[in-house]
């Protein structure tokens, strides 16, 4: 212990020397601390006080520190000891700095999966512990974006409330409780997939799809609110197959959904290989959808204290593709549009020639004849000479732009947000023509544009807000 009338922090157990409280849950006070033998940071997790005399919660504290002790997977800390010292029950884990999800705003399609699968992932492995006396399996921190810290490139870790204040812990829960809970029905399985495609919805748009004026109303809200399709919230959004996948996971019905977080998982990444799968050429008369490469997420994350994130290497390759597929495309229309200005300074350097010989044959024609003092036959006048008009009509310097969002631009036959007017999605970076507008719809600045893909020459509508201009 250190001594009196020092300024040195305390150290409890005579091994962890204790910083700061970070926070309280439902059941203990989290301390940023250091192990003094070991000499790495930790947390230290100690009963509450005013729960010292409840049995009751006594035993719930030691039932889940074992229980987390039971199941190792990256997205949990990583517990190293518990106990009890002097009566008080304490938990010591692995320290995690990062930033809560919650708030972080709307992700990558991409980012969005690789996160869920990696949660979907570690709740099956707690979910795989199911028996008569769990029946939900091993115990783990309840879903929500404020529990979720981003630890890494695409990395997290699922830890208990102590990032918010107790108050606010229920309000913030029932964003994704489960309908049947509301009702009085036991947990199973499907809950947990109920609070995962909640979690995927938000980390797609940026926003809870369930809403109440408080934590009741909100639970109860998901009785009869159901989970809105990612393009009402984000227009320029249309991954039929991904809408599908949530819809699925947040049935108000628990036998709707997909049975449990390991079947899900397996969704995400059927989804997954889906999008990754090349389309297939785009027809003039019938273009299809096309979707940009998502990179394949890592079964498993990178393990604790690796410089690495999850999937960097594939993930590296994936977009090295696509990255020179784009940059292919846009060096192609360059060329073209440098080729058709090589080939009009070519036809602009021949005429000057001819028009140089001609008027020097003339000029010498007519000095020879002076000077032999010979009558010069009748020449035809030179015609009045003006520049030719070079602004001629389609000829002008095109107005280019270029695709400048992540998940690709919708393509419309008409201006306008209706979803009956989507024909495809255009991949991020394409550079386009612009053809007419700006015309106003809804609110929206739209072009009607002109690029070329997959061989095709496609025209259509687009929003202005998700395009740049090329200088």
């Amino acid at each position: 212990m250190t001594s009196p009338g020092t300024t040195n922090p305390p150290v409890i157990f005579g091994r962890y020397q204790v910083h700061e409280a970070l926070g309280e849950t439902r059941l203990a006070v989290v301390y940023k601390a250091t192990d003094l033998r070991l000499q790495r940071p930790v947390f230290v997790h100690l009963l509450r006080k005013s729960l010292l005399g409840n049995e009751q919660k006594r035993q719930q504290f030691l039932a889940e520190a074992a229980q987390s002790a039971r199941r190792s997977h990256p997205v949990f800390l990583e517990v190293f000891d518990s106990g009890e010292s002097n009566g008080r029950p304490f938990l010591i884990t692995e320290a995690a700095e990062g930033r809560p999800l919650y708030g972080i705003g709307a992700l990558s399609v991409a980012q969005a999966l690789s996160i869920v699968r990696q949660v979907a992932d570690a709740i099956a492995l707690c979910q795989r512990q199911r028996s008569p006396e769990l029946p939900m399996g091993l115990y783990h921190p309840p879903i929500s974006s404020a529990n979720l810290l981003l630890v890494g490139d695409n990395q997290v870790k699922l830890v208990e409330s102590w990032l918010l204040a107790p108050a606010l812990v229920p309000a913030d829960l029932a964003y994704y409780r489960a309908p049947e809970l509301s009702t009085g029905q036991a947990a199973q399985p499907a809950s947990v997939v109920y609070a995962l495609g909640i979690l995927l919805f938000e980390l797609i748009t940026g926003q809870r799809p369930i809403h109440g004026e408080d934590a009741k109303t909100t639970a109860l809200a998901h009785l009869t609110q159901s989970v809105p399709s990612l393009s009402q919230v984000r227009p320029t959004m249309y991954v039929p197959s991904l809408d599908d996948l949530i819809a699925q996971a947040t049935a108000c019905e628990p036998g709707q959904r997909f049975a449990d977080a390991q079947v899900f998982g397996s969704a995400i990444n059927n989804l997954w290989h889906q999008l990754t799968v090349p389309t297939r050429r785009l027809s003039v008369n019938r273009p299809e959808v096309a979707q940009v490469a998502l990179p394949v997420p890592e079964r498993t994350a990178t393990p604790v204290g690796s410089t690495n994130s999850v999937g960097t290497p594939a993930t590296s390759r994936l977009r090295d593709r696509f990255s020179q597929a784009i940059t292919a495309a846009f060096d192609i229309d360059q060329f073209r549009r440098q080729d058709r200005r090589r080939s009009l300074t070519g036809w602009l350097i021949m005429v000057l020639l001819l028009l140089a010989v001609a008027f020097g044959s003339y000029w010498a024609v007519t000095w020879a004849f002076d000077r032999l003092n010979l009558s010069a036959p009748s020449l035809p006048e030179l015609p009045a000479w003006q520049w030719p008009d070079l602004n001629l009509a389609g000829q002008n310097t095109p107005e280019l732009y270029v695709v400048n969002i992540n998940e690709g631009l919708n393509l419309r036959s008409a201006p306008n947000t209706r979803p009956e007017t989507i024909v495809m999605v255009v991949p991020n970076g394409t550079v386009v023509r612009k053809l007419e507008g700006p015309v106003m719809a809804d609110n929206i600045p739209w072009l009607k544009v002109q690029f070329e893909l997959n061989g095709q020459v496609i025209e259509g509508w687009m929003s202005m807000n998700y395009l740049r201009r090329q200088q």
